[in-house]
């Protein structure tokens, strides 16, 4: 009996021993879950975005998830030089400020106390991505970094984007920080209309120049872009753990400017290029009016244009009557300057609107015949297009009254 009864304490504490294990191990696994469900909630991605658009038109021509909002990295710094561009004179010199010095990050070495142009910080931002070069301009700009930052802002709010916000000059991670790939092409296709940020972002290598004590640097682009890609052009990379692996992109050929941007995404040199491969194959450029050029004249030869090269993404070998209507802007008080906005140019495609443009006085306008004749005027001009025009402008031109 009493082997008997000590075989069955042993048996029972071996079972109780068993269970206790069991529960720890299952406890262990349970906490170690937690924990890898916590941290994932923290650094994985809620997404990914791609979209491709034409530069010109700002039509949208390929894309997916293109609203949701991302953290966008270095791309950032797309807006931090427009607004840089826009608001100073890049011939300016710099002095570093130390806040600048430092700056964690992608940099471009930058000593408190040294003098660079503003030209030269920009090349060093867009080519090498210095975080330091970011903090130096926004502090050169804005004076505080809090106005830049505003000033950064302002410039998506203008262009009517609802899903971007800015907290910095550079694109270093912030939960507040971040933009959709919509609005990201949207902005930078607006920068391409500035000849100086084209320029830059397009530019393989830089050279600065001595100033005082500050030694000339050499910048070269990161951008692959620029050697991969046929009529690549621009734009910038972008790189965190949080946001992953960002580019804007851009390439130019027969005439079409696009843009694209791809957002956390792995590949982005192969998608980014795939996108637009795609793009260049089913669509053609055709030019509707030309800067500087009269779209069509009131008959005492005042000529009525647009202010900058209009064209429009059509799908090729895709045949359509093009038709338009012009808009006079009300009663036109006169005198109107030239240069003066008139009204708009609505251009259909098989009776679907396409796209509007704002049409401009060539010359000063003072006799209110000549106004009435521009506000009563209604256009009726038609033409068939056969997929393969490239411009559409000299037929529209002889189809109007002159």
């Amino acid at each position: 009996m009493d082997r008997i009864g000590k075989s069955s304490y042993k048996s029972n504490e071996k079972v109780k021993l068993a269970v206790k294990l069991f529960l720890i191990t299952a406890l262990f696994i349970i906490i170690l879950l937690n924990i890898t469900v916590g941290c994932k909630k923290v650094s994985a991605q809620t997404g990914s975005s791609r979209i491709v658009i034409d530069a010109g038109s700002k039509v949208v021509l390929g894309g997916e998830n293109i609203r949701e909002r991302l953290p966008m990295a270095s791309t950032t710094k797309i807006v931090t030089a427009i607004v840089a561009i826009e608001n100073c004179d890049i011939e300016q010199v710099v002095t570093i400020p130390k806040e600048a010095e430092g700056v964690e990050g992608s940099s471009i070495y930058l000593k408190a106390g040294e003098k660079l142009k503003l030209k030269d910080l920009l090349y060093g931002l867009m080519l090498r991505s210095g975080n330091d070069s970011a903090v130096a301009i926004a502090l050169h700009v804005g004076k505080t970094m809090d106005n830049f930052v505003q000033l950064m802002n302002d410039y998506a709010a203008d262009l009517g984007l609802s899903d971007t916000h800015f907290t910095n000059p550079h694109g270093l991670h912030d939960d507040n920080h971040y933009t959709s790939a919509y609005d990201l092409a949207m902005i930078t296709a607006h920068a391409y209309d500035n000849e100086c940020f084209k320029q830059i972002v397009s530019c393989k290598r830089y050279d600065t120049q001595a100033i005082e004590d500050t030694p000339a640097r050499t910048f070269f682009n990161k951008n692959k872009m620029l050697s991969l890609y046929e009529g690549g052009n621009g734009v910038k990379t972008g790189y965190t753990k949080r946001a992953g692996r960002c580019l804007v992109s851009a390439a130019e050929r027969d005439g079409m400017q696009l843009i694209c941007v791809v957002l956390n995404r792995s590949d982005m040199w192969g998608e980014s290029m795939a996108a637009m491969d795609n793009v260049f194959a089913k669509y053609s450029s055709v030019v509707f009016a030309k800067k500087g050029e009269p779209i069509f004249r009131l008959p005492s030869g005042i000529g009525i244009s647009a202010d900058k090269d209009v064209s429009y993404p059509i799908y090729k070998n895709s045949a359509m009557t093009l038709s338009y209507e012009f808009v006079c802007d009300g009663e036109l008080k006169l005198p109107l300057n030239s240069g003066a906005k008139v009204g708009v140019m609505n251009v259909y495609g098989d009776n679907q609107l396409l796209f509007s443009t704002d049409l401009y006085t060539m010359d000063n306008i003072v006799d209110r015949t000549q106004a009435d004749y521009l506000k009563n005027y209604v256009g009726d001009w038609q033409v068939k297009y056969d997929g393969k025009t490239k411009q559409i402008f000299g037929i529209m031109r002889d189809g109007f009254p002159s």
